[in-house]
C-alpha cells in the first residue's frame, strides 16, 4: 500500500509540476548589499516593511512565466544599473543567478534632492552565449501572444531625506500628515520595477504607446472614453496627473498609483487601471482578490484621500 501510495504521488508531481513551475507567484527577492544605513543599522526594521509591500505587489501576479537565469556553458550575463545608495555611480554583477519567477531588487537609501521621494533604475543588460537562452530567461518571455522585456534585476532608491511614515497595517485607515507613505511609494516603485512606464525601445510598455497615450486593449476596457489611449505625462512614464481608477482595496474611486505624485498624508492601494496596464505590458494580472501584506495586519475603515495643494512627485 505504501509503495502503491508513493507511486502515485510520484505521478502526480509528473502531472502538476510542469504546471507548477511554469505559473507562479511572481517574487521580489530584497538584496541590501549596497544599502549604506537606509535599511540597516538602527534601520534594519523598514526591511520587514519593505518585503510586506513586495508581497502586497506580488500577490496580484499569481499566474507569472519568467524562467530562471543560470549562466554556464558559455552563457554569460552582465546587468549595470545605478546603486541605489548613491545613484550617480554605476554597479555591475555579472552571471547573477535569479530564480524562475523572481525579480531582484538591490535597494538602499540616498539623497535624492527635489522632490524626487523614489527612483527604480533599471538595468543595461549585455549577454553572450546562446541566442534561445538569452531571448528566452535574460531578455525576453512570450506570454500568449505579448512578448515583453522581463524583468530580471533593477535597482530602487528611496529618499533618506524624507520625512517618511512606516505603517505596520496599512489596509486601515491611518491619519499621518506631514509624511509621506513608504507603502505606496514603494508599491508604485515595484510596478516600475516590473516594467511599467519602461519606454525603452522594445518593451511591453512601449510597444503600447500611441501618439504619446498608452493605447493597450485592456486599459482601453476600463477608460472607453479614450478610444486613442489613456493621457500620460509628459515623459510618458507614469498616468496622467490625477488619473482616476478603482482601488483593490475596497473598489473605491482613487487617483491611480502609477499617476506621477502624491501629497504627504495620502496613501494610495494599486487600482484597477495599474493592473490593466501590468496585463498589456505581459504580466497575467489577479483581479479577484485584495490580498493582503504577509507582515501586515487586517485593517477596517475607509481611506480619506484628502489631496494637499503642494505635492510632492515620484519619479523613477
Amino acid at each position: 500500500m505504501r509503495a502503491l501510495f508513493g507511486r502515485l504521488c510520484l505521478l502526480l508531481s509528473f502531472l502538476l509540476g510542469p504546471s507548477v513551475s511554469l505559473r507562479a507567484q511572481l517574487t521580489f527577492e530584497f538584496n541590501y548589499s549596497l544599502d549604506s544605513g537606509f535599511f540597516s543599522g538602527a534601520n534594519a526594521d523598514r526591511r520587514v516593511h519593505l518585503e510586506a509591500v513586495g508581497s502586497y505587489v506580488s500577490q496580484f501576479l499569481t499566474a507569472t512565466t519568467l524562467a530562471a537565469i543560470t549562466a554556464g556553458g558559455g552563457n554569460t550575463w552582465t546587468a549595470q544599473f545605478a546603486s541605489p545608495s548613491n545613484p550617480s555611480t554605476t554597479h555591475s554583477v555579472t552571471d547573477l543567478a535569479v530564480a524562475a519567477n523572481t525579480v531582484v531588487v538591490y535597494v538602499g537609501g540616498a539623497g535624492l534632492g527635489g522632490s524626487v521621494l523614489a527612483q527604480a533604475n533599471l538595468p543595461g543588460i549585455s549577454v553572450s552565449g546562446n541566442e534561445s537562452w538569452s531571448n528566452n530567461t535574460v531578455f525576453k518571455r512570450t506570454e500568449g501572444h505579448s512578448v515583453y522585456t522581463r524583468a530580471s534585476v533593477a535597482a530602487l532608491s528611496f529618499n533618506s531625506s524624507t520625512n517618511w511614515f512606516f505603517d505596520s497595517t496599512p489596509l486601515a485607515n491611518k491619519n499621518f500628515g506631514g509624511q509621506f507613505d513608504f507603502f505606496s511609494v514603494a508599491a508604485h516603485e515595484l510596478l516600475h520595477v516590473l516594467g511599467f512606464g519602461d519606454t525603452r525601445s522594445g518593451s511591453g510598455w512601449d510597444r503600447n504607446l500611441f501618439n504619446g497615450a498608452f493605447a493597450g486593449g485592456k486599459s482601453l476596457e476600463e477608460k472607453s472614453n479614450t478610444p486613442f489611449g489613456v493621457p500620460l505625462n509628459s515623459a510618458r512614464d507614469h498616468w496622467a496627473a490625477s488619473t482616476l481608477s478603482f482601488s483593490t482595496r475596497d473598489g473605491e474611486v482613487q487617483e491611480a498609483l502609477m499617476d506621477p505624485d502624491i501629497a504627504s498624508g495620502v496613501r494610495k492601494y494599486i487600482t484597477t487601471l495599474d493592473l490593466r496596464a501590468m496585463q498589456d505590458i505581459g504580466y497575467p494580472a489577479n483581479f479577484t482578490a485584495v490580498p493582503e501584506p504577509a507582515a501586515f495586519g487586517i485593517g477596517a475603515g475607509v481611506i480619506s484621500l484628502v489631496w494637499a495643494w503642494r505635492r510632492r512627485r515620484i519619479q523613477s
